[in-house]
């Protein structure tokens, strides 16, 4: 080369950048495909006895979170899950000013 006149390289941008692209889409896709099936193991636990609070009726709740759910108002666990489990045929009491108390059975 003459005078001060240097070479520079050439970056060859548009396909480095779309495999650049592409890769990082596949981690991305990955990494979403990873907490949506870590959401779906979560939304699968069952935990009877769990107790959960709502400005609900019974039949609203059910209609949302399922038929496994009665109120914790006292009243009969006969023949479920939450019997079997801890040995009491009914369920506790579970007062909040406003809100209705539900507990998991099955």
């Amino acid at each position: 080369m003459a005078g001060n006149q240097t070479q520079v390289p050439v970056i060859q941008s548009d396909q480095n950048t779309t495999q650049l692209q592409q890769n990082t889409n596949k981690v991305l896709r990955n990494l979403n495909n990873q907490i949506v099936s870590l959401q779906d193991e979560m939304n699968q636990t069952v935990i009877i006895g769990e107790v959960k609070f709502a400005s609900l009726s019974l039949s609203q709740f059910q209609a949302v979170a399922g038929n496994n759910w009665i109120l914790a108002n006292g009243q009969s666990a006969v023949d479920t899950e939450y019997a079997r489990l801890t040995g009491n045929t009914t369920v506790p009491t579970v007062t909040l000013a406003g809100v209705n108390t539900f507990i998991r059975v099955d």
